[in-house]
């Protein structure tokens, strides 16, 4: 899969990373194609060049689809501090159906 680096810009991080990740989720039927489902699905969603092309995100998250039995798709996001040029680890490598559930728990 070809690296894509996309800009959205949104408040409520990275809650609404999870909200817009499992939107582009219900509407694709690949895990493969879920780079396409995402910018298909998220009105204003904008590609760039390079991550270092949004000067003013403070959230970074990188999307990967492991090529293996389970087909399955893993996430890692940074945080920037406002006036920081670096970026802190803010999740680690992790499923992304776990990413949704800690950052975008079910009601109740």
């Amino acid at each position: 899969m070809p690296e894509l680096h996309l800009y959205l810009h949104h408040d409520g991080y990275p809650t609404g990373a999870a909200w817009r990740l499992k939107a582009a989720l219900q509407v694709c039927t690949r895990p493969d194609n879920l780079p396409v489902c995402f910018q298909n699905s998220q009105t204003g969603c904008i590609p760039l060049a390079t991550p270092d092309a949004a000067a003013d995100a403070e959230y970074r998250y990188w999307v990967e689809f492991l090529n293996c039995p389970s087909a399955q798709l893993q996430v890692q996001a940074w945080r920037r501090l406002p006036g920081s040029q670096s970026w802190i680890p803010r999740c680690g490598a992790v499923p992304l159906a776990t990413f949704i559930r800690r950052f975008l728990p079910e009601p109740g």
